[in-house]
């Protein structure tokens, strides 16, 4: 049986993260309202509070320790910049929220803050955009004493504090190309356009 941290990865790797438009979420961080990657947050957590039984984390002390490591939505603001990104966020609820890990969600899809094995070119102006942050998540972690709710940049604030009014419509998703649904080629295009 997987851990709910597993349950959520899933759930948003086969109906969100590949369904996501990242060019109008680029677009939706520089507007006022930011509607769309508010609505894009809201996807991210009620996917959250199925995967996770709720939104409200505790650690569980008495049972698997690997349900202690989360990777939860959330916001982060360049604290030299002011600007604004989605990010799944790693956590450790065994170590009063320990930050372990940061994936922003921007132009180019999904960058993790340690750049993984994606080329520097792409890496280096959101890092340079973002680090140092400031970030807060979606959920409710009691006893995370890396985060103080009540000292949250603006930014962030108006994210979490909105983000539940604001729904957004998600790309179709891909196509499965597959022993029973192949890949069409020249010859099936044509046999469609007549």
């Amino acid at each position: 049986m997987a851990n709910k941290c597993d349950t959520f990865i899933e759930l948003i790797n086969e109906n969100i993260m590949p369904r996501i438009d990242y060019e109008a979420l680029q677009q939706s961080y520089g507007t006022a309202d930011k509607s769309y990657a508010k609505g894009i947050l809201n996807h991210l957590h009620e996917a959250m509070v199925k995967a996770y039984g709720g939104d409200i984390l505790h650690p569980d002390y008495d049972g698997d320790m690997e349900d202690n490591f989360v990777v939860i939505p959330g916001v982060v603001q360049g604290r030299k910049t002011g600007n604004i990104s989605l990010a799944l966020l790693e956590l450790d609820l065994s170590s009063s929220g320990e930050h372990w890990q940061t994936n922003f969600l921007c132009g180019h899809g999904i960058i993790p803050q340690d750049g993984g094995n994606l080329p520097r070119d792409i890496v280096a102006p959101v890092i340079n955009s973002f680090v140092p942050y400031d970030y807060c998540y979606t959920a409710k972690i009691p006893g995370d004493i890396h985060v103080n709710r009540n000292k949250l940049p603006d930014g962030i604030r108006d994210m979490l504090d909105t983000f539940r009014e604001h729904t957004a419509e998600l790309l179709p998703p891909p196509r499965d190309y597959g022993v029973n649904n192949p890949q069409p080629n020249d010859e099936n295009e044509d046999d469609m356009e007549r």
